[in-house]
């Protein structure tokens, strides 16, 4: 039996919720549920995927919505990764972004390789922007 994930753009995502992702994280393991919140009032859109009622994914955008898109806070729970949740949840949000003139994230160099896939290359110490030519 194949697992279906829901993946949205709508859907409300609870901070407890995304505290227990962030938590798996070196880099948001000290967020608050208050300050997730706030994160989350102030981001142009975000995508969560659920298996069931458990979120498992969490990406999220800062944007002008013409000229400039920051994809940041991309994550996965740890016990499923390596199913491709991400690879999905990336191709989701550039397919939206798709009319964006630049597209920058920040990642460390252990995952450069992933985005890269993506069309995203070294833009400078600490970003990747998306090619042009995609």
């Amino acid at each position: 039996m194949t697992t279906r994930y829901i993946f949205s753009f709508t859907e409300p995502i609870r901070p407890d919720d995304l505290l227990a992702l962030f938590e798996q994280t070196s880099w948001a393991n000290n967020r608050s549920p208050l300050d997730i919140q706030l994160m989350l009032d102030r981001s142009h859109f975000t995508l969560g995927v659920w298996d069931e009622d458990h979120l498992i994914g969490f990406a999220r955008v800062i944007t002008d919505d013409r000229y400039r898109a920051l994809i940041d806070d991309v994550v996965v729970d740890s016990a499923y990764r390596k199913q491709g949740i991400a690879s999905q949840m990336l191709d989701k949000m550039l397919k939206r972004l798709q009319h964006i003139e630049a597209i920058v994230l920040e990642c460390g160099p252990e995952l450069e390789s992933f985005y890269s896939r993506f069309g995203f290359e070294r833009n400078d110490s600490s970003s990747l922007k998306l090619k042009n030519d995609r």
